[in-house]
């Protein structure tokens, strides 16, 4: 008697959206190293752009909450961005 395979469900989605997910991080980093802004602002999203990363890594992690935080993350460096860029111009 032998076992049957255990089933996966779309394992082709999973990988899709691993990677990206990985791509919005890695679009993140870019983002942030290109921002010309005042240190402790370029530090302060770096860091929590880690503490994203350091939860996504945790077993159980909500990549849907992951995400959201990554969505807001990215949004406030773009305000950084722009705030920087009316003052300057």
């Amino acid at each position: 008697m032998t076992k049957p395979e255990p089933q996966e469900a779309k394992p082709g989605a999973r990988v899709v959206g691993s990677d990206l997910l990985a791509s919005r991080l890695l679009a993140a980093q870019r983002l942030i190293t290109t921002l010309n802004v005042d240190s402790d602002v370029r530090g302060r999203l770096q860091l929590r752009l880690m503490a994203i990363c350091t939860a996504l890594k945790v077993p159980g992690a909500s990549k849907a909450r992951g995400s959201w935080r990554l969505d807001r993350l990215i949004a406030a460096a773009e305000h950084a961005r722009g705030s920087n860029d009316s003052r300057s111009g």
